[in-house]
């Protein structure tokens, strides 16, 4: 197996409990830590240790789909990844799966589901947030995501689709054009923020359309590790996000 070096793209610097996501494009990377050259790490294996003027070591190592995200311009609030999990999860979304996704905002949804779907369609109505994504899209260099600027209520140009994921404040008006886009079997999945806004969802669907309606709160919760009799949850987490429900087309 040929070794990976590293480039001048983003990389993840470890030391002790923090990391950093930097480009290897200037000289100079200064930090609470000390000071060391960027530029001579280039070419370098991952895995690789520098020093700073200080003597502090850190190590360098390649980033992974969650450390990107969190370079993505945000505009509306974003889907979580641990929101994101579960729609992978539930729905069995695989590799050779077709996604139609409407509410783009700065993409979030759309990147996670990028990294295992074949392809992505995502709707956004507004400009701003369309034009943000796009950008967000850009940076990450993600090629299987079309990006549209148009009311999905007004239709769904793909066909034959696995997934169709809502985020949107009023998903039922795109239930028609969901249900007509899905394959038997498919998924419709719909993130809302208040229950408020399930219920009415829920009130629309019928068992002639889609069946096995079911809706979850996903809550993470992380705990402190203090050895060797010190562990406990923590008191500082985020705890709703929002509530999924989950339908197959029939």
């Amino acid at each position: 197996m040929m070794e990976q070096k590293i480039k001048h793209e983003d990389n993840l610097l470890f030391i002790g409990k923090k990391k950093y996501l930097i480009r290897l494009d200037q000289n100079k990377f200064t930090t609470e830590f000390g000071d060391f050259n960027l530029g001579a790490l280039v070419g370098k294996a991952w895995g690789t240790k520098v020093k700073t003027h200080l003597g502090y070591e850190f190590i360098v190592v390649p980033p992974r789909l969650p450390d990107l995200m969190k370079k993505l311009k945000r505009a509306p609030q974003i889907i979580t990844l641990k929101d994101a999990g579960i729609i992978a999860a539930l729905t069995g979304l695989s590799k050779d799966d077709m996604v139609v996704e409407a509410g783009t905002g700065s993409g979030a949804l759309t990147v996670y589901l990028a990294g295992i779907a074949k392809h992505i369609y995502t709707y956004e109505i507004r400009k701003d947030f369309y034009d943000i994504a796009r950008t967000n899209f850009e940076k990450l260099g993600i090629k299987n995501i079309t990006t549209k600027n148009k009311d999905i209520t007004k239709g769904i140009d793909e066909g034959s689709i696995d997934l169709v994921a809502l985020d949107m404040e009023f998903p039922e008006k795109a239930f028609k054009v969901a249900h007509k886009a899905l394959k038997v079997g498919g998924y419709l999945v719909v993130f809302a923020p208040v229950i408020e806004q399930v219920s009415r969802f829920r009130n629309f669907l019928d068992e002639k359309h889609f069946a096995n309606v079911e809706t979850y709160e996903c809550i993470l919760r992380p705990w402190q590790i203090e050895p060797p009799d010190k562990s406990r949850p923590s008191g500082n987490f985020l705890a709703h996000t929002g509530f999924l429900t989950f339908a197959r087309k029939i």
